[in-house]
This record gives structure tokens, sequence and C-alpha cells, in this order.
């Protein structure tokens, strides 16, 4: 089996120490299982690492997936004018999830950017911190609804099975931007349940239960990830795996939610 290992993360900047500084400790609950979760990876030893993000290069009718010789992470927009990460793309997997999905004529087309987005940037500084030879697919979600994500994400886990490389999976979404009361927007009753509901369809493995979830939900809770969930949910369903949830919390009104999917062989 060629998928390893599965996991939900947060992208927000101030997991990163430069950036946060004093602010950390604020969420060290989270800081402290993205360090265990990247054990669990280690321990699984990926030759690649697919991250799906929200916060990349969008297209309203097809994935991207980021082609280009090398990703460079950086966060220079949020103040850190140090920390630089380079890495490697797959670039053989990378072309045969193009060449199948036109042979199925599945909306999926290549773009090219160097620079990666902070919803990849920042799993990547944790997750790759003992995997610097892991190769890299960096795939954006696109203006498409639940179902369609979540159907993508199905024939997306066909393509991995068939690989002969070792490939985790890495979902890149924070929750609610309105599951607490310090939320910029302020709390919305929607947003708590959305977490809720993420978290409840974990644990009892109800994939597509996530199918529940309308745009209007997504609207009034401001999830930026509930595409990249929808597509890894799709991923794994019928995916025999342990699903654990390390930690959640929500000091800034945003729900940050470390999950990991352990494949069972």
């Amino acid at each position: 089996m060629a998928l390893v290992f599965s996991c939900i993360t947060p992208h927000t900047p101030l997991l990163i120490p430069t950036v946060a500084k004093d602010r950390l400790v604020a969420i060290e609950k989270t800081r402290q299982a993205m360090l265990t979760l990247e054990q669990d990876l280690y321990v699984s030893q990926p030759e690649t690492i697919l991250v799906i993000t929200p916060h990349g290069e969008s297209l309203p009718d097809a994935l991207t997936i980021d082609m280009h010789s090398s990703f460079i992470g950086n966060f220079e927009e949020f103040g850190d004018l140090v920390t630089q990460i380079t890495w490697k793309p797959d670039t053989l997997l990378i072309d045969r999830f193009r060449e199948d999905f036109k042979e199925k004529q599945l909306p999926l087309v290549l773009g090219s950017w160097q620079k990666l987005d902070y919803g990849s940037a920042v799993p990547l500084y944790y997750l790759t911190a003992h995997l610097p030879q892991a190769k890299i697919i960096v795939l954006n979600v696109a203006g498409f609804d639940m179902k369609t994500h979540y159907d993508l994400g199905k024939q997306l886990k066909d393509e991995i099975m068939r690989s002969t490389r070792r490939v985790a999976v890495v979902a890149s979404a924070d929750l609610s931007h309105r599951a607490g009361p310090e939320a910029p927007a302020g709390l919305s009753p929607k947003g708590v349940a959305f977490d809720d509901k993420i978290m409840e369809i974990i644990k009892t493995g109800n994939h597509t239960a996530i199918l529940d979830i309308d745009e209007e939900w997504i609207a009034e809770s401001q999830t930026c990830g509930a595409k990249v969930i929808a597509m890894v949910f799709g991923l794994m369903d019928e995916v025999r795996h342990r699903h654990d949830i390390l930690s959640y919390e929500k000091p800034f009104g945003v729900g940050y939610m470390v999950a990991v999917g352990r494949l069972v062989f």
C-alpha cells in the first residue's frame, strides 16, 4: 500500500517561533501536538509528502499542483526574515497524476510557483524536520463544492494506492475562524458547531457526514480549510486506519486541530 500516513494540521504562522515570539505560549498545546505528529510521520518513513492547502494559487474549475524545480518556504510576510527552508518536488508522481487525471477527464492543472504559501510551509516546517530527503507535492483546492472535493479525494486515493512511493497526505486546515469570542469576526454558534462536527466525524469515522456541511455553513463559520478536509475525508474513506485527535484549542477564536490517521495493514 502506497499510502502510509494521513493527518490534519493547522497552519497559523503563530506556530513559527520566530513569528509568534511570546504569543507561542498561547498555542503550546498545538505546538506539542505538531511535534508528536512529526514523530509519528517519521516512523512511517514517507518518501513523498502530499500537502493539500487552501491558500495557494486556486482556480475556480480545477485542482492545481505546484510543479517547480524546487520549493522555498519562508515567512517574510509575517516579519520573519531569517527562516528559509527548501524542498524538492516529486516530479515523477506529479506527472503521473497529471496524465491519469487527463485520461479520466478530471480537472487538474499544473502551475509553477517556487515560494510556497503559508498553508503549505507551516506544516512542512514541523513535519520535515527529520525528513530532509522527502519529496513534496503541493495541491491547491478549487472553487468546487464539498461533494466534488470529496469525490476528487477518492480519485486521488486511487492514484496514490497505485504508486510505488510511500506517500503521506497532509491536510492543511484551520477550522472555524469564529469558534470563540476572541475571533476578529466574533463568535458564531455555527462556527462552534463546525468544529464539533469535524471532530465527531474523526471520532466516528463516518467520513460522508462531511457532506452535511453546505456553503452557507462554511461562510458563516469562516472556515478556510473545509474543502481541504472534505478532500482528505474522501481520500481516507474505506481505508483502514486508526484516527486520533492529538489536540484542539481556540485561544484566538480560531479552531486549531491536530489529528492523525494511522494506517492499519
